[in-house]
């Protein structure tokens, strides 16, 4: 591997803000290392001996030998595509964050470079790091190298957008956080966030189902950031869409110096329902700790299904806490093939990197895009792409999460989803709650909960 001073490409080789926590993932992220340059890190990797599998899951020859030629794109060429993803470990307010966007970044690029590429073209790989607030700066720099950009996410992504569709700039994102950035020109997401139905929407049917009288005490805590509240609010019209009747509502700051007034405004009204789309969750454990109060049920979005946030919460994490899940929860990588292949091709690309939530999504928005790009063949440009991944009607990662169409924030959410329970020694998939009716997910149409007046704006 090589390492240029312009930009970071990256061969064949957490949004735990408190704000941008909420969405990823829709959001999603954890507290990984950082390691690129805001000006980016380039790399390539040579391989030798036998090819390996481009196979992945269910989906076949997803890389592989062939002769795709010519320089029909910036970033095309014989032999090679360059491409970009973008994410923020660099920032100084919660370091590492998102940082696996670039292990998959990473693990996918070496992996299908080792299968002989996309069509024997070799991937070269940008890391671009936006540190939260360079977006913009970063998405320039992106605009004058890169054919796409592929399975990035910006907590702040919406700086980036005037730039990105103004240059031509494709991306297959992991996540998009705004509704600008969500309705985008040129932009498709693998496994969508849907702008006009909530995240929780199947979660909150659930806890209906088990326990109607607790919905009678809901609150929710947002971010007085707009484009991560954003979430926030599509989840507080879902609870009341499904009858839920909110007494406590409250936004915290980008930085927050003590969690315990707003836990103690949860505790006052009484909360039995909980939905955090905003803080770190492990302090806010804590305080509901030190007031010995905490929510019957306390939902949260994908992106806190990260197991470096039990460490840090500890005996703190209260009982009756649960994870949103699209994807096939690491626990169950035994039975499902698809994610034991993405575990094991991370450990072996990325340096042993931890799975987590947004780095299978991820993993899925590059599978989605070597799929497109394959299609294209040696007509390869960045219509053809957006073309090929905009046909895809029916798409599962090759089994990594629920059945979806790609697309974007004007797409509806999945209709399936698994609860997944965090406690103080890890991750279990939960039965109770969920309810599983396909495999280890819940799958009905009523999972999408439509709100009118939404998107709003």
């Amino acid at each position: 591997m090589t390492v240029a001073s312009g930009g970071t490409v990256s061969g064949a080789r957490c949004v735990q803000v408190g704000v941008v926590v909420a969405l990823v993932a829709f959001a999603l992220g954890g507290c990984s290392r950082s390691g690129s340059s805001s000006k980016g890190e380039s790399s390539t990797t040579s391989t030798t001996g036998a090819a390996a599998s481009g196979d992945f899951g269910t989906l076949n020859a997803v890389c592989g030998p062939g002769d795709a030629k010519g320089t029909t794109e910036q970033g095309v060429r014989d032999g090679e595509i360059r491409v970009g993803t973008m994410s923020d470990p660099g920032n100084t307010v919660q370091p590492g964050l998102d940082q696996e966007l670039f292990d998959t970044a990473d693990a996918f690029v070496g992996w299908c470079n080792a299968a002989g590429g996309i069509l024997g073209r070799k991937l070269v790989l940008d890391k671009w790091d936006a540190k939260l607030t360079e977006v913009a700066a970063r998405m320039l720099q992106a605009c004058q190298s890169d054919f796409s950009l592929v399975g990035n996410g910006e907590g702040l992504d919406a700086t980036g957008v005037e730039q990105r569709v103004k240059c031509g700039l494709p991306e297959i994102s992991t996540f998009d956080v705004s509704h600008q950035a969500g309705r985008a020109p040129l932009s498709i997401q693998a496994l969508p966030t849907s702008d006009h139905q909530p995240d929780l929407g199947g979660a909150y049917r659930a806890v209906k189902a088990a326990d109607a009288a607790a919905t009678a005490h809901y609150g929710m805590l947002g971010s007085q950031i707009q484009s991560v509240n954003d979430s926030a609010e599509r989840n507080q019209a879902g609870a009341k869409q499904l009858g839920f009747n909110q007494v406590y509502y409250d936004q915290i700051p980008l930085q927050v110096d003590t969690y315990r007034p707003y836990v103690q405004g949860v505790q006052t009204k009484g909360v039995q329902v909980f939905t955090s789309e905003g803080a770190v969750i492990a302090p806010m454990f804590k305080s509901f700790q030190d007031v010995g109060y905490h929510p019957k049920y306390t939902i949260l979005s994908a992106n806190e299904y990260d197991t470096s946030f039990v460490q840090d919460a500890g005996q703190a994490v209260p009982p009756g806490t649960y994870v949103n899940s699209y994807i096939v929860p690491f626990e169950a990588a035994s039975s499902h093939p698809a994610t034991k292949q993405y575990i094991a091709l991370l450990a072996k690309y990325a340096h042993g990197a931890t799975p987590k939530y947004l780095g299978a999504q991820a993993w899925s928005s590059w599978l989605l895009f070597a799929q497109s790009a394959k299609a294209c063949a040696s007509q390869l440009t960045r219509r053809c792409l957006m073309d090929e991944a905009g046909r895809v009607t029916d798409w599962t990662g090759g089994g990594l999460h629920v059945p979806v169409k790609p697309g974007n924030a004007s797409s509806p959410a999945p209709a399936c989803f698994v609860l997944v329970r965090m406690t103080p020694q890890g991750f279990e998939i939960d039965k109770d709650l969920t309810k599983p009716n396909n495999d280890i997910f819940n799958c009905s149409p009523a999972n999408q909960v439509e709100l009118p007046g939404f998107p709003k704006g």
